[in-house]
Formats: structure tokens, C-alpha cells, sequence
């Protein structure tokens, strides 16, 4: 981000224009857009002050803190299969804030949790026509091998 003009320039590019000077020469002048100084004469002729205003960060990360990364890590150990909806809710009930999924997500990943699908069974594949392929096992004649 960068800094804000400062309050000497600000005071000198208004005084240059209440002097006679004209808002282009102004603005050539001192090397400001022609926005800024309309900004900068409405706020004087308004009574206030030219002063910049004070920076502003935004929301605190709801994992700032050590004790909230250990909360969560503590969370997911207890139950490390749970979707990520379910544990925003039970984050939200705990603590009372609000979660979106994706900074839980970004969050478990800076734990070094990875999401990993079960490993139970196949997905079904589709041949080129579209269709479910062949099952790449031959099914048995007793019924055996019919669920995975």
C-alpha cells in the first residue's frame, strides 16, 4: 500500500488554489490527481481536517494465535474424517465465530493436515462412449465378488 500525501503538501496544494491559482495549474503543480485536490478543497470548505486518515487493518485471522491453532489441531485429532462444514459448525459453537470453508481449509492446511479420501473402494470408470466400463475383475458364478 502506499503512503498517504502528507499534511504540508495537502495544506500547500489548497493554500496554492485559494491563492488564485487554477485546479489544473494546482494539480501540475504538486504533481496530485485532479480528484485528490477536489477531495482535499471539499473537505476545507466542509470545516475539516486535511489530516490522512489513520491506516485501518482489517479482521484479525481467526488463527492468529497459538492457543487457536492448537484449538483447531485438537479439533481435528478428535475427529480427523470429519468434513469441513462440521468442524466450521463445531468451531462456531465453541468459540462463537464464524468460519467460511475455505479458511478452515487454508488453516488445516498450515497444520500440515492434507485431505485424503478413504481408500475403500473403486470409482466407477466410463468408457469412451460413456457408458460404466467392463468391471476389471470377472464376477463369479456364486455371487461372490458382486459388492466391493
Amino acid at each position: 500500500m502506499s503512503k498517504p500525501y502528507s499534511l504540508d503538501l495537502r495544506e500547500r496544494a489548497v493554500a496554492a488554489h485559494e491563492a488564485g491559482l487554477l485546479q489544473a495549474e494546482v494539480v501540475g503543480l504538486f504533481s496530485v490527481s485532479l480528484a485528490t485536490l477536489k477531495r482535499w478543497l471539499s473537505k476545507r470548505r466542509a470545516g475539516q481536517s486535511l489530516a490522512p486518515k489513520r491506516y485501518r487493518p482489517g479482521p484479525r485471522p481467526a488463527f492468529g494465535t497459538a492457543e487457536a491453532r492448537a484449538a483447531l489441531g485438537a479439533q481435528l485429532q478428535a475427529d480427523p474424517d470429519g468434513r469441513l462444514i462440521d468442524h466450521c459448525q463445531r468451531w462456531q459453537e465453541r468459540t462463537g465465530q464464524w468460519l467460511s470453508v475455505a479458511t478452515l481449509h487454508r488453516a488445516r492446511r498450515a497444520l500440515g493436515w492434507r485431505h485424503k479420501k478413504k481408500a475403500h473402494g473403486r470409482r466407477a470408470r466410463r468408457s469412451r462412449t460413456g457408458r460404466l466400463a467392463p468391471s476389471p475383475r470377472p464376477l463369479r458364478a456364486d455371487g461372490v465378488g458382486l459388492c466391493r
